[in-house]
């Protein structure tokens, strides 16, 4: 009687417990998704949503967990420490609830890379290079982990003001991107290494504007509009008057423009406006490359970075 009672209950409950965990699989790869495509910027409430969702079903589901905590974290990236530490003390709490998840279930792997990201927003470089390290002893095939390292390399370097070690990111990116290819990752796109190697390119001292300008590139045609694609727009315009095509450069700000009102492609709309004069009047040429003589005053609207991750 036992056993007769034990199977009518795994009839029952089983085929409920498996719809549930594939129901929580495609909310998180839905949430996963909007997060990676948008560079977890912009409306992000449809992927918040989904991953509440997740948690109602799994409250411990470590992943969802983490992207929620990664959010928050992303929105303080490009402040200043100074401007960060309030906000990053109000994350503490859930990234600890996050890291004590991975321990119990014995993500090593894991656990050393979210400590890793969490270090480099304290600009804590050398702790983040560790355990990033850690991470990748255990899974050295990890797109996801040698992204990260990668990242954290060029932020060392633009916080250091090292070439060196923005060069270094800017190659582990790229053989990164490559492995990527043969080994697609649902945290990362190919679009999105673009972007993060024009960024990169960008944070050099000398930034290579020609570089700069093919992978913004390389990010629009392979995206659809969004404040990251914006963002792009705004970007490679500036690498397109540096180069000194100043039409091309008008004509990306009011592309952005046209995605996205914000102040920065005014402003860079502006400038390619004034280059074109400048070229009118014969003061520059065209495409004159790593040129400082373009700008008659430093333009205050540099890269506006996105996407995370």
């Amino acid at each position: 009687m036992t056993l007769f009672i034990l199977a009518i209950f795994l009839a029952v409950v089983a085929p409920s417990l498996a719809w549930a965990e594939g129901n929580v699989n495609a909310l998180f790869d839905r949430a996963l998704g909007q997060l990676v495509k948008s560079g977890y910027t912009g409306d992000t409430s449809a992927a918040e949503r989904y991953l509440q969702a997740v948690l109602e079903e799994q409250p411990n589901h470590v992943e969802a967990n983490w992207q929620l905590v990664y959010l928050r974290l992303v929105h303080l990236k490009d402040r200043k420490l100074s401007d960060r530490v309030d906000g990053l003390a109000a994350i503490g709490p859930a990234f600890h609830h996050v890291a004590d998840l991975a321990k119990k279930s014995n993500d090593k792997a894991f656990l050393h890379f979210i400590t890793a990201i969490h270090a480099g927003h304290y600009n804590n470089f050398y702790r983040a290079a560790a355990e990033i390290d850690r991470a990748l002893a255990l899974e050295p095939h990890s797109i996801r982990y040698r992204m990260a390292k990668a990242k954290l390399l060029v932020d060392h370097g633009t916080w250091a003001a090292q070439d060196e070690r923005i060069e270094q990111g800017i190659a582990l990116l790229k053989q990164t991107r490559e492995e990527a290819l043969e080994r697609p990752t649902p945290f990362a796109h190919d679009a999105n290494f673009g972007f993060y190697l024009a960024t990169a390119t960008s944070n050099l001292s000398k930034p290579r504007w020609d570089e700069i300008a093919e992978y913004y590139r390389q990010f629009i045609v392979q995206s659809t509009p969004s404040v990251a694609y914006a963002f792009a727009l705004n970007n490679a315009s500036i690498a397109y008057k540096e180069l000194g095509e100043c039409q091309k450069a008008k004509e990306t700000a009011e592309q952005a423009l046209q995605v996205m009102n914000f102040g920065a492609a005014e402003s860079n709309k502006r400038y390619a406006e004034l280059c074109l004069e400048m070229q009118k009047m014969g003061l520059i040429r065209q495409r004159e490359k790593q040129t400082a003589s373009m700008n008659p005053e430093p333009s205050p609207n540099r890269f506006i970075a996105s996407p995370a991750q």
